[in-house]
């Protein structure tokens, strides 16, 4: 059965345009998807990569001591400056700061982060774990140096039009393949419907990431003509459509003041007037002047709400509320439209339920992607191309399937040296250095075997070994094991362990079922690796 589709001449140039568009961002697509996936998850295994931080989050907070203790441990913080306080979560027990030091007139800005204990109060500073950090800044390319995020987003807009674009041409037999998908045909037919129907299956997730991740990472291109026109070159005001708090105004000569109970009362006074609302961060500008303000930013604790995030701010002296932003009550269209787009993005609506389907979506696009580029390759594998042509498409191939398929023992190793590297001031950087390195080393080390499936099968299963290793890595450096930490009810850390543990096995099993035999024409094949 087919559908009515393109014209012949509309078809061929649509075909070609997403073929070379889809071949091109492959790499690049894979890397985002795949840290991605893992980075919606970024929340749930803190615990489990910050040992200290396996505790019970507290009810309430000490704000007051909690303060003082940071005044104490920091005595050059900069009070005047921004300074956020992330409140505990479950996922999240500790108290997480983020500020400025002091620097005279001239200098360049210090920042400092640190984790404050809420019982203990003990505090740590710098950064002491990267894994979520880390995948995340993968997820848009950010380690490389000020081309990274815009580079994702030209991606996530070629991605869109590589989707649209595969679905105008597959359109008009979409059934047939859908229901003539076997196993038995020839690679290039296993890779076309395999390429085909699961592409399909997942294309509103797919556009969904692809407008979402091109309006984040190229945000500042769209908006720069309406800056210019509309708000002479202020940026600041564009972005206080979305967050009022930016737009409020303060005195560079502000006399000083001392503002604490300011803070409490205020604080204490938001919780009761939003019940339905837990308090996510808090953030203080000219916290010891007369104009400072407190503003307070809320998560809805019905986590099955799509609207979930809101803002308050207060001026400190006079208790003056300076705007409102509460979900389902008075926010306005951009606001709505811009947290929406942050919900579809981030995952963070519907719980873990939801995380889990974006979490298994991701992975179903990784292998679309993956199957495109063996598509790529098997559809030049005939009288059409030089011998010599074929070989540079077999190199590429390799090339691509390497990059990509390296990257998760790779991400294994990242989990394990979290826990294996010493705390230190440099720990950041060793895991780091760990991670990359060994992501190269397993690069080349896939290009040795010349073959998709060889290839395929060493990645597997040394992925597969590797994670293993996690929950046995966790157990050996902290003395949790599954069952300490289902008994002690640290559910992430738990969760985590059995995750990989889980992954493990499966990737282990596939690796172990993937034929080591040569899927092509003994000449053909042999001819196709003589480089």
């Amino acid at each position: 059965m087919k559908l009515k589709g393109l014209g012949t001449r509309a078809y061929n140039i649509l075909f070609h345009t997403h073929t070379v568009s889809g071949i091109v961002i492959s790499v690049a697509l894979y890397i985002i998807f795949f840290a991605g996936a893992f980075t919606l998850f970024r929340d749930e295994f803190y615990q489990w990569e910050n040992p200290k931080a396996r505790i019970k989050a507290p009810e309430n907070i000490n704000l007051e001591k909690t303060l003082e203790i940071l005044g104490n441990k920091i005595p050059n913080i900069d009070w005047n400056d921004d300074l956020r306080l992330t409140m505990p979560s479950s996922e999240a027990p500790h108290v997480n700061v983020f500020g400025h030091l002091q620097h005279k007139k001239g200098e360049a800005e210090q920042h400092f982060e640190a984790r404050i204990h809420p019982s203990n109060f003990e505090v740590q500073e710098g950064e002491i774990s990267t894994i979520g950090e880390t995948l995340y800044r993968l997820h848009f390319l950010d380690q490389i140096p000020l081309l990274g995020r815009y580079i994702a987003g030209f991606v996530s807009l070629f991605f869109l039009f590589a989707s649209l674009t595969g679905l105008l041409i597959h359109w008009r037999n979409i059934l047939t393949k859908f229901w003539g998908i076997s196993f038995k045909n020839s690679l290039k037919q296993i890779w076309t419907n395999s390429h085909t129907v699961l592409g399909l299956l997942g294309l509103p997730f797919q556009m969904m990431y692809a407008v979402t991740g091109a309006f984040y990472m190229l945000l500042i291109l769209i908006l720069l003509p309406a800056v210019m026109v509309f708000y002479n070159g202020d940026t600041q005001k564009v972005y206080a459509l979305v967050q009022p708090g930016l737009d409020v105004k303060y005195a560079e000569k502000s006399p000083m003041r001392d503002n604490t109970q300011a803070v409490l009362e205020l604080y204490t006074k938001a919780k009761e007037t939003y019940p339905d609302l837990s308090v996510w961060y808090i953030s203080f500008k000219n916290l010891q002047k007369a104009d400072g303000t407190l503003n307070i930013y809320f998560k809805h604790k019905s986590p099955n709400q799509f609207d979930l995030y809101g803002a308050v701010g207060y001026r400190l002296a006079s208790g003056k509320q300076l705007y409102e932003m509460i979900p389902g009550k008075n926010k306005n269209y951009v606001q709505q439209v811009i947290g929406g787009i942050g919900q579809l993005h981030f995952a963070t609506f519907g719980g873990l339920l939801v995380k889990v389907i974006y979490f298994l979506m991701a992975l179903l696009t990784c292998f679309v992607i993956i199957s495109g580029v063996l598509l790529w390759k098997e559809a030049r594998k005939n009288k059409n191309y030089t011998l010599q042509q074929q070989r540079f498409h077999h190199r590429v191939t390799l090339i691509y399937l390497a990059i990509c398929l390296s990257l998760f023992p790779a991400t294994s190793v990242l989990f394990m040296a979290e826990l294996i590297i010493p705390q230190s001031p440099t720990h950041v950087f060793w895991v780091n250095t760990t991670f990359f390195g060994v992501w190269l080393a397993l690069f080349g080390m896939g290009l040795i075997s010349q073959s998709e499936s060889k290839m395929t099968r060493f990645y597997l299963l040394t992925g597969g070994i590797l994670s293993l290793g996690i929950p046995l890595t966790n157990g050996l450096t902290t003395g949790d094991w599954v069952w300490v930490s289902f008994s002690q009810k640290q559910y992430y850390v738990f969760a985590t362990d059995m995750v990989w543990l889980m992954i493990g096995l499966f990737v282990c099993f596939i690796g172990v079922s993937v034929s080591s035999k040569k899927q092509n024409h003994p000449s053909k094949t042999k001819s196709l690796q003589t480089t």
